[in-house]
């Protein structure tokens, strides 16, 4: 059993925005991301540009030294597919702005790295089927030193490192309703 399958089960018991494992109860990892309403803006689909959403960092607890972000989707299959990881980013960060590079390191983050999941490493938005609703759960972690891993790494592997390393997370989970075709006109 994976532990990113652990640490879903933890989140999930946890509710869509809470946070585990943080060390300093004062001081919680807190981050928001578009969609208050609980839907994924278009933007960030492949209806729309197709971009990294932005995220905008509160608050970091100690000891978090670099944050990780993965955003998968919500299936009920026994691995989710993996639209993207994001690790390293140093953690006196305020903002991951929207639409990075697909590149395998960030260097305007920091030299923070993304993973691939069979095409070019990072962001691979959303798409359901025509006229179908899915779930999306975006994972921001706080990771108690930076992973030794190369950018360009397959999702997986680096969804597994991501688990061994974090101290502290927040989930929100977006949905996409994608038009049907009459209704893309």
């Amino acid at each position: 059993m994976r532990r990113r399958s652990l640490l879903a089960a933890v989140g999930t018991a946890l509710g869509t925005a809470g946070c585990v494992g943080s060390s300093s109860p004062g001081r919680p990892l807190r981050v928001s991301l578009p969609g208050s309403d609980g839907r994924l803006p278009t933007r960030y689909t492949c209806d729309g540009a197709g971009e990294s959403p932005p995220i905008t960092v509160e608050s970091v607890p100690e000891p978090v030294s670099a944050l990780a972000v993965t955003a998968e989707s919500n299936r009920d299959a026994i691995i989710e597919p993996v639209h993207w990881t994001l690790w390293n980013v140093p953690a006196d960060r305020t903002e991951i702005p929207a639409g990075l590079p697909r590149t395998a390191t960030v260097d305007d983050l920091g030299g923070a790295r993304q993973g691939r999941s069979g095409g070019p490493p990072g962001y691979d938005p959303p798409c359901p089927a025509t006229g179908g609703t899915e779930e999306y759960r975006f994972q921001v972690y706080g990771l108690d030193a930076p992973l030794e891993l190369a950018g360009g790494t397959a999702n997986d592997d680096a969804l597994d490192a991501i688990s061994a390393a974090t101290v502290a997370s927040q989930r929100f989970v977006r949905t996409y309703e994608r038009p049907a075709d009459d209704e893309s006109g």
